[in-house]
């Protein structure tokens, strides 16, 4: 997939050579957390493309627009990294991605200059967005501007939110979710389950003093922590180019260690692999959230805690082997 990378520059600058070289089917959004709404809008983009015979894009913007505005801090940890995001795109048929870098000046622009200095010169023919699109300077503009601003040339699609138990799918649902550590529940509003990635640094040595040694990791993005407790994981062990080299099911601690640490300290994230054995100091991680298993909780002895961990572990065990029979 053809990545091309915009700025508030391009609006007075020109645009990248070669970006206008077909016409595209375009998908705007920020799109976090790529959720099944968002997905519908991507696959309705896909499916227009090739009606029309237009290459299928995406634009996304990066960081989030309500950051850099001030306007939400509960937006500064994101559900889907940009890297995420983009392979999720390709994953979906999208064979384009324009992002845009969403700065102080560039939320300057007005929704007029948008359209007439961007998507138009971009060669878009066709536009797909969510039912809540908004974009230009104060969010001024909407679906029914895209179609003015571009001169009558551009059509423009409109996706209804999607439902699921009643309720609409969200970002804001999703890390409401995560929050209750509810991991069944974001797996089926993501349609994957909840994904995070990160390098194993050096810790205490603790778990393996335990006889449970873990990968301490420390996040590579500013992600929505879930939930803090312990988590039934699927484990990757990524290669340089971030493919998997293998694959390890295990249990995750997210939070405080209460039976060692002080309160007040730092969240922090130990992955125990089952059946591994080897040196992961310096290697990349993903994580993928398949169950909830408890509370965090402080502990009045080792011994207590080393039953509890022997306990999550047979869970976790017993989970992942009725997956496996499903």
């Amino acid at each position: 997939m053809e990545r091309i990378q915009l700025s508030v520059a391009n609006v007075t600058g020109g645009l990248p050579q070669g970006a206008a070289k077909s016409g595209l089917s375009l998908a705007i959004g920020f799109f976090d957390g790529v959720h099944l709404g968002h997905q519908e809008v991507i696959r309705r983009a896909v499916a227009a493309a090739r009606d029309k015979g237009l290459t299928p894009a995406v634009m996304t913007f990066d960081p989030h627009p309500r950051v850099v505005l001030g306007h939400g801090s509960q937006y500064e940890g994101v559900l889907t990294p940009l890297e995420d995001k983009l392979a999720l795109f390709e994953e979906l048929g999208v064979e384009a991605a324009y992002v845009i870098r969403f700065d102080r000046e560039f939320s300057e622009v007005t929704a007029e200059r948008f359209v007439k200095s961007i998507i138009v010169p971009l060669g878009v023919k066709a536009t797909t967005v969510g039912f809540d699109f908004s974009f230009g300077h104060r969010g001024q503009g909407n679906a029914e501007a895209l179609k003015e601003f571009g001169g009558g040339e551009l059509q423009v699609q409109v996706v209804s939110p999607v439902y699921l138990d009643d309720s609409k799918v969200s970002s804001t649902r999703i890390r409401a979710q995560l929050a209750e550590g509810d991991c069944s529940a974001v797996r089926r509003l993501t349609g994957r389950p909840y994904l995070l990635k990160g390098l194993v640094v050096h810790g205490d040595a603790r778990g393996r003093q335990l006889g449970y040694p873990t990968a301490n990791l420390q996040l590579d993005q500013s992600y929505v922590i879930p939930r803090p407790g312990v988590y039934a994981i699927e484990i990757e062990v990524l290669s340089d180019a971030g493919t998997a080299e293998s694959r390890h099911n295990g249990v995750l601690n997210v939070g405080y260690r209460p039976t060692f640490d002080a309160p007040g300290g730092a969240l922090k994230l130990e992955a125990h692999l089952f059946d591994f054995e080897g040196d992961l100091y310096g290697r990349q991680l993903a994580l993928r959230f398949h169950s909830f298993l408890r509370a965090e909780r402080k502990f009045e002895s080792i011994n207590q805690l080393i039953e509890q961990i022997a306990s999550d572990s047979a869970r976790a065990r017993e989970i992942f082997s009725v997956k496996a029979r499903d």
